[in-house]
């Protein structure tokens, strides 16, 4: 009697330790080159996800939304448990777990070249019209300065149309990770447009993390199991391999 209930012991543990985790729904959006919906295992960074959770034994289903309803429908923590990538913020810690960081990225201003940007720190750019996006952090500095006025900003829902207002002379500088914009500017905008455009020296680097909803059932384990699997494949190598990748520009759909 004593090994029949410690075989169902066993498999009640198996059960909840790993049953659940056959499947995970994670929201996500377009964010070029790393992320999208259009792109070979929807960018790098989504690959990176799914590689670390495969090797967990989960398998991860995506859902594109624009960006502020990607990180609503994550908060309510079902369907959607978890969402791809994001900054830290205080905000977000109420609702969210963090993983540990899936990569980090390089900000900067861009602006048009015939206009100089010079400064040793933020605050000293209060004199342009800066454009944001809705729902992005851009750094505690940014958010202290954009909250007491010292930098005039304009949030509107989209990075693209923020480019466009640049273009059109209707904001001096939008905030975006380096490689992001320069992708963003290739793909959307024609040659002559894209050599209008430059970029200021970065004013932060900023790791990003998987986002899993308090509450989401199994949210601690899920975690857990993601940062063991992202460790793993940093560990066998395929991580690197697949940010090669990506530098080779092997995830774009040609």
């Amino acid at each position: 009697m004593r090994i029949i209930y410690s075989f169902i012991a066993l498999i009640l543990y198996a059960f909840t330790t790993t049953s659940f985790a056959e499947t995970i729904q994670i929201t996500n959006g377009e964010w070029p080159p790393y992320l999208s919906k259009k792109y070979k295992h929807h960018g790098v960074v989504s690959h990176i996800v799914t590689e670390a959770f495969k090797a967990e034994g989960i398998e991860v289903k995506y859902g594109f939304f624009p960006w502020a309803r990607s990180l609503h429908q994550a908060k309510e923590g079902s369907p959607w448990a978890a969402s791809v990538v994001w900054s830290k913020s205080e905000e977000r810690k109420v609702d969210f777990l963090f993983s540990d960081p899936v990569f980090s990225l390089k900000s900067v201003f861009f602006h048009k070249k015939d206009i100089k940007v010079d400064w040793s720190n933020i605050a000293e750019l209060g004199k342009y019209k800066i454009g944001a996006t809705i729902s992005y952090n851009y750094g505690d500095e940014f958010k202290k300065l954009e909250g007491d006025g010292t930098l005039s900003v304009q949030r509107i829902p989209k990075d693209l149309n923020n480019f466009k207002k640049l273009l059109a002379g209707r904001i001096d500088l939008f905030p975006i990770e380096m490689q992001v914009g320069y992708e963003m500017i290739t793909n959307e905008f024609s040659p002559g447009q894209a050599a209008i455009l430059t970029n200021s020296k970065p004013f932060r680097e900023t790791p990003y993390y998987l986002i899993i909803s308090k509450a989401a059932p199994n949210s601690e384990a899920f975690l857990k199991a993601f940062n063991r699997g992202l460790k793993k494949i940093q560990s066998s190598g395929a991580y690197q391999k697949m940010l090669d990748d990506d530098i080779d520009g092997k995830y774009k759909v040609r």
